[in-house]
């Protein structure tokens, strides 16, 4: 089949044609039928039950973190004010009588300051020998880093 005879079959179908059948009484028995038939409601769909059990999973999830953080932070919050079990400290008996080098004066602390003030002895010791060692130079500055953070501890505690 050409085009041409393709196009002229699309223009004859465009006349207007009669049906073989009489379509009304179909048409009219399916109403009848309908106006009979009892109205229902129509059903309502839940669409908004997934989001909800989503919503529900989310809340869950926030509030079981929630109590955790909080959680961690009374327990935190109990160690720093001593409620806690501190955990022993070794401390020489010539550091023992010197409380003043502890963080905040809180003597719990001291331990830990005793421990950082060796290092960083140590660290520039080993500094004096190798300057161009630029990994003690971290160490060092971790080192006091970490000297800052039993100051705050110390001034949170005292």
């Amino acid at each position: 089949m050409t085009d041409f005879e393709i196009q002229r079959g699309l223009r004859q179908m465009n006349t207007p044609r009669m049906p073989q059948a009489d379509l009304w009484p179909g048409i009219a028995a399916r109403i009848a039928a309908a106006d009979a038939a009892p109205v229902s409601a129509p059903a309502r769909r839940r669409r908004w039950l997934p989001f909800a059990a989503a919503a529900g999973v989310l809340l869950a999830i926030a509030g079981a973190f929630t109590a955790y953080t909080l959680e961690q932070q009374r327990a935190a919050d109990a160690f720093i004010a001593g409620t806690a079990s501190p955990l022993p400290v070794r401390v020489s008996p010539r550091d023992a009588h010197d409380l003043s080098r502890a963080p905040g004066g809180d003597p719990r602390l001291l331990g830990a300051a005793v421990v950082l003030d060796a290092a960083h002895a140590e660290l520039e010791q080993a500094l004096d020998q190798r300057p161009d060692a630029v990994f003690l130079v971290s160490l060092l500055n971790r080192t006091n880093a970490r000297r800052m953070k039993l100051e705050h501890f110390g001034a949170r505690a005292g």
